[in-house]
């Protein structure tokens, strides 16, 4: 293998103990994938694609930083000889790697939701992603593609991410999650992913779920319908049945699996008041699968849904922290693997959170992001572990949805950019 240079020894020397050489190489040989004994193997183009990501450099100056002497048109077609399953594959095993908390020391708690990005304007993408309807006909825009992802709630790890056209909706593709979960694991998630048919697979896979309520499934009183109260188990906590829907409408599942579906579930609906100083008190309802009120208190599963919003600091954190909001790739294959690459930094970052939170005794969510990404662009081999910043608990008010600043020096474009482009000019003697 090539000499490497110290910024890029410094990250191989975390990756060693969560990405290591002979990982990438095993991934390889399971998918089929041949290559020959060249200064850029498998290992190297995943290492390089890494750095190039955390010093936000060019691939035309990516040599600078490794040390490596190759060019920009030879790290690209390095790029495109990796199978694109590779990452798919290091994502799930790079996070399965973090030893993280489990909630009552039983329950390992992960999140699922969706985020959008966007992508440059390119015939290619815009067929894919499409782009969002409440944009003016006159007003293009960008490609926005739709991830929905699945986040461990104690460290922040991403597990598993499927990219989306921006009109498609999160609960046709929600089932395929949870083939990543193991049985015993516990789902929360808004309440744009909650239904009967996906409540249902999760029990048939033994697992758990909570998820906010949409006030047209609530059963108030003693029910009506489909949807009916057995016992009143506490305050604002009933245990109520859901009966299967007698139609099938459901395009992304199947006939016959609909079919096996049991005719109705068990299930626990809570209630909690959201308070607000100087605003009316309004009302949210959680449905969840455990229906033990002495095992699981009512006020313990409405704080524990409480930290789902959790999983908005994590798009924060890849958004603006990593600069993921909007992809530089042109075709849909660079865009997929920058996106991959994105989550490996991402969870490489939260890995060193977590060990920097154990050893300060900490939680990991309490680490700053922006302080651990710092550390390991700039750290040595020879540094110690880092002792990073702890942020402090705060309750922040809600902040307008609205820019201070803005105004633009041109005219706003109301054509895609490709039309609009003119050829470089030539002076003429």
């Amino acid at each position: 293998m090539a000499s490497i240079g110290s910024a890029l020894c410094a990250i191989k020397s975390e990756l060693s103990k969560y990405v290591p050489d002979k990982m990438i190489l095993d991934i390889c040989r399971e998918v089929g994938h041949k290559w020959r004994r060249r200064v850029l193997d498998p290992a190297t183009t995943v290492h390089l694609l890494l750095l190039q990501l955390l010093g936000n450099v060019a691939l035309i100056r990516l040599h600078h930083l490794s040390h490596i002497p190759v060019s920009a048109a030879a790290l690209c077609k390095a790029r495109l000889r990796l199978p694109l399953k590779v990452l798919m594959e290091l994502i799930p095993r790079v996070a399965g790697r973090a030893d993280c908390p489990r909630w009552k020391d039983r329950f390992r708690v992960v999140m699922a939701d969706g985020t959008t990005f966007l992508t440059e304007d390119t015939p290619e993408l815009a067929r894919t992603f499409g782009k969002a309807r409440n944009q003016k006909a006159a007003r293009p825009g960008y490609p926005v593609p739709k991830l929905l992802m699945l986040v461990d709630w104690a460290s922040g790890l991403i597990q598993r991410v499927i990219a989306l056209p921006h009109a498609r909706n999160e609960q046709t593709v929600l089932s395929r999650l949870f083939a990543a979960l193991r049985p015993g694991d516990l789902l929360l998630g808004d309440r744009g992913l909650v239904s009967f048919a996906h409540l249902a697979l999760m029990m048939r896979a033994e697992l758990h779920g909570c998820f906010r309520l949409p006030r047209y499934l609530l059963v108030l009183g003693r029910g009506k319908g489909q949807r009916r109260r057995l016992q009143r188990l506490g305050k604002q906590d009933l245990l109520v049945s859901w009966a299967r829907p007698l139609r099938h409408t459901l395009s992304w599942l199947s006939h016959r699996r609909w079919e096996q579906l049991p005719c109705s579930l068990t299930l626990r609906q809570i209630a909690f008041r959201l308070k607000r100083r100087g605003f009316r008190t309004q009302w949210a309802w959680v449905i969840t699968t455990l229906t033990c009120p002495g095992e699981y208190a009512a006020q313990e599963i409405v704080e524990l849904y409480g930290r789902r919003w959790q999983i908005e600091v994590c798009f924060r954190d890849l958004k603006h922290s990593l600069g993921m909001r909007k992809f530089s790739a042109k075709t849909l294959d660079g865009v997929k693997r920058q996106m991959l690459a994105f989550i490996l930094v991402y969870n490489l970052v939260r890995l060193v959170m977590a060990e920097a939170a154990q050893r300060q005794g900490v939680t990991p969510d309490r680490i700053s992001f922006r302080d651990a990404l710092t550390w390991l662009l700039w750290s040595t081999p020879e540094s110690p572990p880092p002792r990073l910043i702890v942020n402090p608990h705060r309750r922040r008010p809600t902040e307008p949805r609205a820019r201070k600043h803005g105004g633009y020096l041109f005219p706003v474009l109301k054509h895609s950019r490709h039309i609009l482009r003119k050829p470089a000019a030539e002076a003429l003697i």
